[in-house]
């Protein structure tokens, strides 16, 4: 077999992940924000969050991750000034643990050649990698149960360890998610009743909501010590349709909309769209309702990541485009109003530190004051309402794996949390201090920048 070895930007290359995202890796200054003023004091050290993407983590090194490689990353993680780390516990619709609620691991290779498009590439070669890929993930699966692995080795350490669940991360060509399978109608879906975002999981579905907190409930079985809700969707890069909102008209929401406002959303040619937001966000507190419920009577910690702005949104075809086929409003006060979300992780899987974004221009509600950077926007926002109730982090979007690029976005991050006044920053993610030789020592730079000691 050929060395499976490749950079954190292979990958994303592979997966058609970059695109409009490249610019995240060059050198992006720090914006000017509100007034130093205006801004809060920050008497305690943001928190240094690193999130392990355990995909990554089998996929991209040159040998089979073993228990003592995870127990040395660990300990690296600790020394270089992580705290907390959010270890992934989903797979484009697997899920890469040992538990029932998951097909076995492995490939589907009629399934990919069914779903391929130009954005795959080669698919044959595909096919090749993704198979290789995952017969190696299943032999570490046999010999391990990474998440398991990982709280350990954690707690070891004297580090909190969250399992990181993907809520809308369930379908790739060759990977299929066994609840969907036997669960079709628990996605997205249009007017029509009929076209679904494959592996949009919806939740305004009782069953996907039970399924979410039954996998919750296996981890925190396995001792973490909360659980990270992530809006990571690898579905966003696929072929999609292009018309606004086209998604989300479940019979859930259907039936909620006909019973509070007389009006069935799947014939009527106009409604009040905000309304339909509206409930489709309702649903989501839900959820989050039903987890923290989990969470907090096991005295354990919910974390969300959370899009800014109003709405949650997904735009597809391409990613980080205006074309956005899904929208939920975000309830975050109601969140916090109600003790759910024990943090906040904010502009999940956004581009916040590109301002001016074609993306950005689909979130036409964040209006920010003349000087303003998206930082100092979402201090705004969020703070006060939040002091004392949610903690709130940044989230660092792509990292490069060079490390020269690597130290600079570090900078910018600690700069960032720093001088907005946040309660931490979720590095994303633990393979690009890992790809080159120099890179962990950054990390333990970035430490030292959150904690304002250190020159550039």
């Amino acid at each position: 077999m050929n060395k499976l070895r490749l950079t954190r930007r292979d990958w994303l290359t592979t997966a058609a992940a970059l695109g409009t995202t490249t610019a995240l890796s060059s050198c992006l200054p720090l914006s000017h924000g509100a007034d130093e003023s205006t801004l809060p004091e920050k008497t305690v050290v943001p928190e240094l969050v690193v999130d392990v993407d355990v995909n990554d983590e089998v996929w991209l090194r040159e040998h089979a991750i073993t228990e003592a490689d995870i127990f040395t990353l660990v300990r690296q993680l600790k020394r270089n000034g992580c705290q907390t780390l959010l270890v992934r516990c989903g797979c484009l619709g697997l899920l890469p643990y040992r538990t029932d609620l998951s097909y076995p691991f492995g490939f589907d290779a009629a399934d990919a050649r069914a779903k391929a498009g130009p954005f795959i590439g080669d698919v044959e070669a595909y096919i090749r990698q993704r198979t290789a890929w995952n017969k190696r993930y299943a032999e570490v699966i046999r010999d391990i149960n990474p998440p398991a692995v990982f709280i350990r080795a954690g707690h070891e350490q004297g580090m909190k360890v969250f399992a990181w669940l993907d809520l809308f991360d369930d379908s790739y060509p060759g990977f299929r998610s066994k609840f969907l399978d036997e669960h079709p109608h628990c996605q997205w879906v249009g007017k029509d009743g009929a076209t679904y975002f494959p592996g949009l999981m919806d939740y305004a579905w009782p069953e996907a909501r039970e399924f979410r907190v039954t996998q919750a409930r296996e981890l925190l079985d396995l001792g973490a010590d909360g659980i990270h809700c992530s809006t990571s969707a690898h579905g966003r890069h696929m072929p999609n349709r292009h018309e606004a909102d086209f998604f989300g008209y479940s019979r859930p929401i259907v039936e909620q909309f006909k019973a509070k406002y007389g009006v069935d959303l799947r014939t009527a040619g106009d409604f009040d769209r905000t309304a339909w937001h509206d409930l489709k966000g309702d649903a989501m507190v839900q959820l989050y309702r039903d987890l923290a419920t989990l969470c907090h009577g096991r005295g354990r910690q919910l974390w969300i990541g959370l899009q800014i702005g109003r709405y949650t949104q997904f735009a597809v075809d391409p990613h980080f485009s205006t074309n956005v086929v899904v929208r939920f409003t975000n309830h975050w006060k109601r969140m916090v109003d109600e003790r759910l979300a024990d943090a906040f992780v904010l502009g999940d899987y956004e581009l916040m530190s590109s301002p001016d974004h074609a993306y950005w221009a689909a979130k036409p509600d964040i209006q920010r004051r003349a000087g303003e950077d998206l930082y100092a926007w979402a201090a705004r926002e969020y703070q006060s309402y939040c002091q004392g109730k949610t903690r709130l982090y940044l989230f660092s979007e792509w990292l490069p794996g060079e490390p020269a690029a690597l130290r600079t976005r570090a900078r910018f991050w600690a700069e960032a949390t720093r001088k907005h006044g946040f309660d931490g920053i979720d590095m994303h993610e633990a393979w690009n201090f890992e790809s080159h030789p120099d890179n962990m020592a950054i990390l333990g730079s970035l430490a030292e920048w959150l904690r304002g000691n250190g020159g550039g």
